[in-house]
């Protein structure tokens, strides 16, 4: 993993991940909610970002728990810390580490959560979750929310470029070392790190025009179109054409989305 991981680490990304946050919210709480989260002394939030799972977490375990924002993008880490004082948080703390190289702190966590972060390890992903155990409480619990499959994307009516955005979206991960698949492979990689897997579910959908998902996933195309055109991951007829056709469906009540399928995992360390 990179400082500057590949999606891009500025102030238009920010924005869209508050907007991610926002559509993934509710299922997001429902996780944690199993998870036994509330009760929770001291949690990693896991490729943190700029931090929109932290306070959530922050105001779940309340003032008698804390929560560590941990990722490698110093400006994300930056904004957590400003947020925080801006906001009077006095239980949310950052960390600048690699997952992949550092433990963490043997017996440091309770809990530990991640939210579409997996995807981006996926070659040290036996020493990740090893990391993550390791940095756990014996007992204590790893909640994660990942791709997978983003091939369950598609839309009515056809939309000329969607599916093209969805291959090139899937594509670009793939280029830079990552994998929209990382969910298929969870449950046995968790059980040879020396997790119990106590919970899987799916989440995702069909979503009408205006509704969260739709708004995510309109966001992402209109984000990253010329930048997949640019890497040669989609032609910029197709990008144009997406963003044409995508505004009409947008205007037409009948239109609706099936979104990307998330897997939910709970996990305990043995």
């Amino acid at each position: 993993m990179s400082d500057d991981y590949f999606i891009g680490v500025h102030a238009r990304e920010l924005e869209r991940l508050r907007d991610q946050h926002a559509a993934w919210q509710p299922e997001t709480h429902a996780l944690w909610a199993r998870a036994g989260f509330a009760n929770a002394r001291h949690i990693a939030d896991l490729g943190s970002g700029p931090g929109f799972t932290t306070f959530d977490l922050a105001r779940l375990v309340g003032s008698e728990g804390a929560v560590t924002a941990i990722d490698k993008a110093a400006p994300f880490l930056r904004y957590v810390e400003e947020e925080a004082q801006r906001r009077g948080v006095a239980n949310v703390r950052t960390r600048a580490a690699d997952v992949v190289d550092d433990a963490l702190g043997k017996a440091r966590f309770d809990g530990a959560f991640c939210r579409f972060f997996l995807a981006f390890v996926i070659d040290e992903l036996d020493a990740v979750l090893a990391n993550i155990r390791d940095s756990l409480e014996p007992g204590g619990v790893f909640a994660m929310m990942e791709y997978l499959t983003l091939d369950a994307a598609t839309c009515s009516p056809p939309v000329r470029g969607f599916d093209a955005h969805t291959r090139g979206w899937i594509a670009y991960y793939r280029a830079n070392g990552g994998d929209t698949t990382v969910g298929s492979v969870l449950p046995a990689k968790l059980a040879s790190a020396g997790f119990e897997v106590v919970a899987t579910d799916c989440v995702g959908g069909m979503a009408r025009s205006g509704t969260r998902w739709w708004h995510w996933w309109g966001r992402l195309m209109s984000d990253f179109g010329d930048t997949l055109a640019e890497g040669g991951f989609m032609s910029a007829d197709e990008v144009r054409e997406l963003h044409e056709d995508w505004a009409r469906a947008t205007a037409d009540p009948l239109a609706f989305i099936h979104t990307p399928v998330l897997v939910q995992i709970v996990a305990r360390r043995r």
